[in-house]
């Protein structure tokens, strides 16, 4: 083989070689695009998951602080009907005792004292008496009067007690709905504060696989710098063992011509000397005479 031959076979296998490294590095960028655009689409899902569970994990904090403000205002009105309730015991507890020393001042029962008060005025109406008896008479109804009337205050003081005991009661029965209320409140408070917690909680593996793909994105933009910056080195490698290449073929194609004319020429001196001296010419010398004549 020659050796123009052998460089020209070199400068082939160098491009051949070349464009094959540049077609893999093309390739392998146009894979890590395509990797790119995967990773970009599921970290745009991760994100929108990310705030749909925050926006949940919000609002359900919204709704537990609701309630447990709620479950303040109730439970301050709960402690309001308690105290309102106290209150009326201690009360209807004064007026029982009140009454017990009312009864106490008295030692007969109220049927005895009127029947007692009923005799008297029998014996009033029925027998003379003298002006003496008659005084000791009204005086005796006098006091059996007032006697009985601790029975009608301690009756009064009965109707205040069943009053204040039936408002009491009405007290507790408020009292007791809305303690009812607090807990069924608080159970809603809880079960936002759990699905609270729950979305939060979700939000940590997302967040761990977003920070993973973030991460991969970040290399794999810093790979596909490296190899543009290794394909733009190989193109202009490429670019300029094409144009060597074309330089030498160029070079090549002038020094075959140069050697074509060369050989013409010599092939043109011997015809004209065997003109001369009467010699019969091959065709290759009659045929770079002519080539030469007409040029």
């Amino acid at each position: 083989m020659s050796s123009d031959r052998l460089v020209r076979l070199m400068e082939n296998l160098n491009l051949g070689d070349l464009s094959r490294q540049i077609k893999l590095i093309r390739d392998s960028i146009d894979a890590h695009y395509k990797r790119l655009d995967e990773l970009r689409g599921k970290k745009s899902e991760i994100i929108d998951k990310l705030k749909s569970l925050r926006e949940a994990a919000l609002n359900h904090k919204n709704m537990r602080d609701e309630k447990n403000k709620l479950i303040a205002e109730k439970k301050s009105l709960r402690d309001q009907l308690h105290k309102e309730k106290n209150d009326l015991s201690q009360k209807i507890k004064d007026l029982i005792s009140k009454k017990r020393d009312l009864l106490s001042s008295v030692r007969e029962s109220e049927s005895d004292l009127l029947r007692q008060l009923k005799e008297i005025d029998w014996k009033y109406q029925t027998t003379p008496f003298s002006l003496e008896e008659e005084r000791r008479l009204l005086q005796r109804r006098s006091e059996l009067e007032k006697k009985l009337m601790v029975f009608k205050r301690a009756k009064e003081l009965d109707q205040e007690i069943n009053s204040l005991k039936a408002s009491s009661d009405e007290l507790r029965m408020k009292a007791d709905l809305v303690h009812k209320e607090i807990i069924s409140l608080a159970e809603e408070s809880k079960a936002h504060h759990e699905s609270m917690i729950k979305s939060l909680e979700d939000c940590k593996p997302l967040s761990s696989e977003l920070e993973q793909i973030k991460a991969e994105i970040a290399s794999i933009k810093g790979t596909i710098e490296s190899s543009k910056k290794e394909l733009f080195e190989l193109e202009s490698k490429y670019k300029e063992a094409r144009e060597s290449a074309m330089k030498q073929k160029i070079e090549l194609l002038a020094e075959q011509t140069r050697q074509i004319i060369n050989k013409r020429s010599e092939l043109a001196e011997r015809a004209s000397e065997k003109i001369k001296n009467g010699e019969r010419l091959t065709f290759e010398e009659f045929a770079a005479m002519l080539a030469m004549k007409g040029s």
